[in-house]
């Protein structure tokens, strides 16, 4: 008997991308954001967006954002008003917040590569300058050290006008000295200090590279130390559209939730990116203590009070008694 062929799985590529869920939506109304987070505190959602990377939040936005329309668009007028709390509406305006999410990732992660390829070049720069103006300090030295002749006063002065090269700083400032040293022993127009100046080749277009190349230094040098340019989107501007996106995709799994619990065939909208976000707890454990209530002791139906007494219909826990199954214990990840 040949194998039957099993149909082809869904993947996440097969999925309808949120820039197409969006052409099918059509754009939200205006003011449906700002009725929405109407009580909600920018802080609280700057925090709450925190707990979270925003790739994470993406990955289950796309896929059950499409899971939603999907069901949404082939449901009946019974499945319809199971999912009562959802609308093509509140969907329409979180697929527009998942984008505008997107486009905020994406700026900044690409203001960060921009800054380490920025901060790259100015290092590469720097490393530049600097060799080039080791090797033009060493030759000045021995230029001014021809020029200055063999007595000692001369030797040690060289010396202290030379300097370091332990930092670009230091050596920015030796150039300097240097081409001061130079410039005074041009000066000197007759003697044996100008005929050596002479013969060494010292010259003022020479003492003008030496200060050249210090002051080119110097501006390398605070290039690479400069901090970039304020990126145009932060860290706080993700965090505040994480914590929007997370109210918006809260609010559709809780309705898929309940409306699964009335109907099976309406599928639950499970994280898994975002997963430590949110807490379910065991249907069976619910049952079980509505079962141990109920046999505790209490009439038929009713469940006992500390006084001997029983409550209406209260064998088992109500909904504001048992644990949400998608409350926000804001565990962070």
């Amino acid at each position: 008997m040949a194998k039957p062929i099993s149909p082809p799985e869904e993947t996440d590529d097969n999925l309808p991308t949120l820039e197409s869920l969006a052409a099918k939506l059509g754009k939200p109304e205006p003011g449906l954001l700002e009725a929405l987070l109407d009580g909600t505190t920018e802080a609280r959602l700057v925090e709450r967006g925190r707990q979270i990377a925003s790739s994470r939040v993406l990955t289950d936005m796309r896929r059950l954002y499409a899971t939603a329309h999907a069901c949404w668009s082939g449901a009946s007028k019974d499945k319809r008003e199971t999912l009562r709390g959802f609308s093509p509406e509140l969907l329409a305006l979180a697929v527009e917040q998942a984008l505008a999410l997107e486009r905020l990732l994406d700026a900044h992660e690409s203001a960060g590569q921009k800054k380490d390829a920025t901060r790259a070049t100015r290092d590469a720069a720097l490393r530049e300058r600097f060799s080039s103006a080791l090797l033009l300090r060493d030759q000045a030295y021995e230029v001014l050290r021809g020029v200055a002749g063999a007595g000692k006063e001369a030797r040690e002065e060289l010396a202290r006008a030379l300097g370091t090269a332990e930092d670009p700083a230091a050596l920015a400032r030796g150039l300097t000295q240097l081409a001061a040293l130079g410039k005074r022993y041009l000066a000197q127009k007759k003697g044996p200090l100008a005929v050596r100046a002479r013969l060494m080749r010292l010259d003022q277009d020479y003492v003008e590279r030496l200060q050249g190349a210090a002051e080119a230094l110097t501006q390398a040098a605070k290039a690479a130390a400069a901090r970039p340019a304020g990126q145009k989107v932060t860290s706080g501007d993700l965090d505040r559209a994480d914590g929007i996106n997370l109210i918006l995709l809260e609010q559709i799994v809780r309705v898929f939730e309940r409306a699964n619990e009335q109907d099976p065939t309406i599928p639950r909208l499970v994280p898994i990116a975002t997963r430590r976000l949110f807490s379910r707890s065991a249907k069976k454990k619910a049952a079980e203590a509505a079962g141990s209530d109920s046999s505790g002791g209490g009439t038929p139906g009713g469940g006992s009070t500390p006084g001997g007494g029983s409550t209406p219909g209260g064998g088992g826990a109500t909904p504001e008694d048992a644990e949400d199954p998608l409350e926000d214990h804001g565990a962070p990840v």
